[in-house]
């Protein structure tokens, strides 16, 4: 193998690397812009579950947006399912 060949190689090599990272850090980008926008729409959407007290709502922001997994298995799920989980939620953190 030349030393031609081998640079070729190691460029190749260099610009796939350099196209898988750029790809991985695009996606984190994306769904780290997709978290702060659940993150600003979290009050309106704990609006709209029946039963909960303004005082409640509060607490729930503070409590959904310190762990991001919470935040998302809320966005996630149906409904009918959210009151549950909240008061789970809000008396884990009591």
């Amino acid at each position: 193998m030349s030393s031609d060949d081998a640079l070729m190689e190691f460029l190749a090599n260099l610009h796939a690397e350099t196209n898988s990272r750029l790809e991985m850090i695009s996606s984190r980008i994306g769904y780290e812009f997709d978290l702060g926008k659940e993150r600003h729409d979290v009050f309106d959407k704990l609006g709209t579950v029946e039963g909960l007290t303004l005082d409640e709502r509060y607490d729930l922001c503070d409590i959904l947006g310190d762990k991001s997994q919470r935040l998302e298995v809320f966005m996630g799920m149906p409904s009918n399912t959210r009151l549950g989980y909240l008061k789970r939620l809000m008396k884990k953190n009591n």
